[in-house]
């Protein structure tokens, strides 16, 4: 036990004085200070919140989520590209959502704050606008200068045969 003793204050004096005579460099340390994130912080004049996919309607005079009420509109491309060179790029859609029982529609397009408003003369003919045409007769697309820069989205419906007892 005498010669243990010993033994453990030499090691103990021998780590503290290592710890001490080396040298700690501060500048290397970095402190990380999180910034709380407050949500809903970016609300428009109308309040509503656009990291939230909140927009302003006119036409409902509400805040709305135009991917959810309303009839997405995918850009056309204007080349043409072989499959091989095609270069996958993110679709930007637009949306258009219609009055109910009413001839006008709000036409969200993705780089434009404000919604634009197209109205038609009668049911059956196009709604026009701000130098825009919605054609509604088969299938929905957005003309701008006699040229189609939007198509409707194409909606893919599958047919479900079975039950959904899992006996069967």
């Amino acid at each position: 036990m005498k010669k243990i003793l010993p033994l453990l204050l030499c090691s103990f004096l021998f780590v503290s004085c290592d710890y001490i005579m080396k040298k700690h460099d501060d500048e290397k340390e970095v402190v990380v200070s999180p910034k709380p994130m407050v949500l809903g912080t970016d609300r428009d004049e109308h309040g509503c919140v656009g990291s939230a996919g909140y927009r302003w309607s006119v036409l409902k005079k509400d805040c709305i989520r135009v991917f959810e009420e309303g009839f997405r509109l995918n850009p056309v491309k204007e080349t043409t590209v072989d499959e091989e060179e095609e270069i996958e790029e993110p679709i930007i859609s637009g949306f258009v959502t219609f009055e109910k029982d009413g001839d006008r529609a709000e036409l969200f397009l993705p780089d434009s704050n404000n919604s634009v408003i197209l109205t038609r003369e009668k049911e059956g003919k196009p709604y026009y606008g701000a130098g825009w045409t919605l054609e509604t007769e088969g299938g929905l697309k957005l003309i701008q200068k006699g040229i189609v820069k939007y198509k409707g989205a194409l909606t893919e419906e599958k047919q479900v045969t079975g039950s959904d007892n899992p006996e069967q």
